[in-house]
Order: C-alpha cells, then structure tokens, then sequence
C-alpha cells in the first residue's frame, strides 16, 4: 500500500478511524480482506509502481519521478491525517453517514482520476512525446490523499470488534492479503507496461468501481475496537522492555519507508542500465515484494522472534544491505572507468540485483510486521497515540525523495559526476538511516537509565 499498502505498506500506520457509537459486531473478515486486496492492486500500480508507468509513457528519468514521490509523499500523509477527523465531522452533521458511504464515495474518487491519465493524453496533440503528462502530476495529487484516507478506515473495518488471538489473526491475514495484491500488480503490468501504460491505470479504476459491491457485506461502521492488551499479563520489566522495543520499531518503520521511495523512482533507469526488457522490468521488482510476503507469513507462524533485540538491528541491516546492493548493481556491472565500479557485466550484475531486491524485501517485513506486533503487545493506546507515529512516517515518506532530488540538483550542478548519481544516494539515504538510528539508541539509552534510577531508588 504507499505504503502500507504502499501504503499500502502504511495501512497501519496511520491513525484510524474511530467511529464514536459503531455497532460491536464486527465486519465479515473475508469482506474486508477481499476489498483490500482489489484495492491494493489499484495503489500498488499508481503508488507504487507510477514511476515505471510514467517511464513508459513520458519518459520520465529519476528526477522527475522523485519530485512526483515528494508529491505523493505529501499529499499521502495529508490524507491519512485528516482521514478520522473528517469522518467524524461528516457524522456529526448527519448521524446517516456511515464508515461504509466513506468507502463507497472514495471508491468513486479514486475511479474517477484513474481515468484522467488517458482522457488527457487522449485529447493532446499526437505529436507530442509528453501529452497530457500533467493529468499523471493531478493523478498523484488526488489520489495519494484518497488512498491516505482509505486505508486507515479498512484498518477499522478489519480490526473493529476483534481482540485477542482474533485480532492478532485478523492483522496477520490483512499483512498477507495486501502485500500480495502488490505481487499480481507487479506481474500484471509487465506484458502491458510499455505499450498501454495509461490505459492500465485506467482499468485499474474499473477495479476500485468493482469493490464496490462487497461494501453490501460490510456493517456501516466499523465495529468497537476492544483490543485485548498482550502485555496485560507481563511483569512490569518485560513491559517496559516491549515499550522499548516498539520505541525503535517506532523509528525504523518510517526509515524504512525513507528507503523504499528512495529506491522506487531510481529502479526503472537502473534495470534500463541493466538491459531488462521493459516487459521484465516490474515482474523483477516483484522480488522484493515477494520476499516481504513470505517474510509476514514466516513472522506469523514463528514466534521466536518476540521480545528479542535482534529482531530490529537484523531486519534493519537487512533492508539497508538489500537497498545498498540494488543500487550498486548497475554499477557492478560496467567496466571501471566506464561508469562502474566493478567489471560483472549485465547478466551477473542482474542476480546481484534479484538477491538484493529479495534482502531488501525480507527487510522491509520484519521491521513492519515487528512495528505492528509492538504496537498491538503494549496496548491500544499506544497504536492511537498517533502524533509522533504519524509524524515520523511522514520523515519517511517525505526524506527519500529529498534525497534523490537532492542529489540530482548536485549533478545538475556537477558537484557529482552523473556516473556517481546512485552511489550519492546511497551514501544520502545510508546517513539520514543512521541518524534515525542514532535516536533510536539515544531513546532506548534515556529509557533504560530512568529504569535503573527508579530501581536504584526503590
């Protein structure tokens, strides 16, 4: 999802959409999971995989795709902040407004704009390369805000009137519905990629049209949230070591998500640079995607990992290692001297690439399945409290592409050498990742010295 959901990969980030006097009961599961995964489909190609569309259709390189990130980045978490807020002043004006008309007068919003793209391209002259190429910058503006106000109101519908190991459950399965919507998006659009670029996101309209018919099964509202509290149970030490852990989780989910739209607007040049047909382009960037899904279905099974520290420092060198080694191939594989650092060629290049999609991948789960699982183990108020969490996301979404734009504004000025321009970004995201890092150890650090005080005290 942007994502969450990407979001999508930020469907549990944001806050959500409480609905004040909702039904208990909660909404059918398999409704609710059916509606995300066809929804998915629909942000994965725009959010996430708009910058091989735009590619294709305007030739857009990287500079133009991270200034549409930035937008995307803005508008995403403009409208997931605004998303329960709004609702509720919708509700209060008339009692007959429902959660499920939220979603149904969305779904019309985001069909209409996926329509825009085409039309415009559609009604501009026929000699121009880039016809219409403002439709695609409305597109990203209307939409990012409207997937940011979808996805916390399903998380509603998911979670409202589920708790214990049902809402744990419920939380699993959501994981694995929509990052799996993101795979077929990805294997979807490489035969069509390159010769209907517009038309696809059009169709992908016609999707969220279609979703429409499973908000019949759905309650108008989301059901009450009635967690049960993992932590109720643990000592007083293991909570406070819980809340540490989510204090870092906290953290390396928005720096993960500072990564993942870093490299998203860099890949399309860099599988060109590695002569990936077009048609293999974004079936090749599944990998990651991939990966992620079977990291959250290993992650629901496996427990091991609860509670411990090394969750966090290996889920982040993980991803930072997969990250580094995407952006790095295509330099791998040309001559030194030619622009690259190494002498692999293409082909060799190509499988250090897939292995550091797979890595990054494998990453990006454990820090998000681990944020969500903190989350849920110290209790509800703390998945709520959603100033700083939804701050902190928005660094996330927002810095990635400063970075790239950042560093395209230094080659333009040819304080980096063009050849130079993914290695900038790495070094780039590499230190804002270590920064937040740093915090990251700095909050632990406070926490366990005010713990030892008050022992020390007692």
């Amino acid at each position: 999802m942007t994502s969450a959901l990407s979001r999508p990969e930020g469907a549990s980030a944001p806050r959500r959409a409480h609905v004040p006097g909702g039904p208990a009961a909660a909404a059918p599961l398999w409704a609710v999971l059916t509606f995300a995964w066809i929804n998915s489909l629909g942000s994965g190609v725009v959010t996430t995989g708009i910058y091989f569309l735009t590619k294709s259709a305007y030739g857009y390189g990287s500079t133009a795709n991270y200034g549409l990130g930035l937008l995307l980045g803005v508008t995403y978490i403009a409208g997931a902040m605004v998303a329960g807020p709004l609702l509720r002043s919708l509700q209060d004006r008339s009692h007959r407004f429902s959660g499920r008309a939220a979603l149904f007068l969305l779904m019309l919003g985001a069909a209409a704009v996926c329509a825009l793209p085409w039309a415009a391209r559609a009604l501009a002259p026929s000699d121009s390369a880039r016809g219409g190429a403002w439709a695609v910058w409305v597109l990203i503006g209307v939409y990012s805000p409207l997937t940011g106000m979808l996805w916390p109101l399903v998380e509603s519908f998911m979670s409202g009137g589920r708790r214990g190991p049902e809402l744990r459950s419920a939380v699993g399965l959501f994981n694995m519905t929509w990052s799996s919507a993101l795979v077929i998006a990805f294997w979807g659009m490489g035969p069509v990629r390159e010769a209907y670029p517009l038309q696809t996101i059009a169709v992908l309209g016609l999707a969220h049209l279609g979703s429409c018919v499973l908000l019949l099964w759905f309650t108008p509202n989301p059901g009450r949230h009635e967690p049960a509290s993992p932590g109720a149970e643990q000592a007083p030490s293991e909570q406070a070591h819980y809340r540490d852990l989510l204090t870092v989780f906290r953290l390396a989910l928005p720096a993960s998500y500072m990564v993942n739209t870093a490299l998203g607007p860099y890949l399309p040049g860099a599988l060109d640079r590695l002569e990936v047909g077009r048609a293999w382009q974004t079936p090749l960037t599944a990998s990651w995607l991939l990966a992620r899904v079977l990291t959250f279905w290993v992650l629901q099974r496996w427990h091991g990992w609860h509670g411990r520290w090394s969750m966090p420092v290996l889920g982040g060198a993980v991803m930072l290692a997969g990250f580094g080694g995407t952006v790095l191939a295509p330099l791998l594989a040309g001559e030194s001297g030619a622009g690259g650092i190494g002498g692999l060629g293409a082909p060799a290049a190509r499988v250090v690439l897939i292995l550091s999609l797979a890595l990054f991948g494998i990453g990006m789960g454990s820090i998000y399945a681990g944020a969500l699982y903190y989350a849920m183990a110290v209790g509800h108020s703390e998945v709520e409290a959603g100033g700083t969490h939804e701050a902190l996301i928005g660094v996330g979404y927002l810095v990635g592409p400063l970075c790239g734009l950042a560093t395209a504004a230094a080659v333009r000025t040819e304080l980096i050498p063009e050849k130079r321009f993914g290695l900038a970004v790495v070094l780039l995201v590499g230190l804002a990742s270590g920064l937040v890092a740093l915090v990251a150890l700095g909050k632990v650090m406070r926490r366990g010295a005010g713990v030892r005080g008050r022992r020390a005290a007692s």
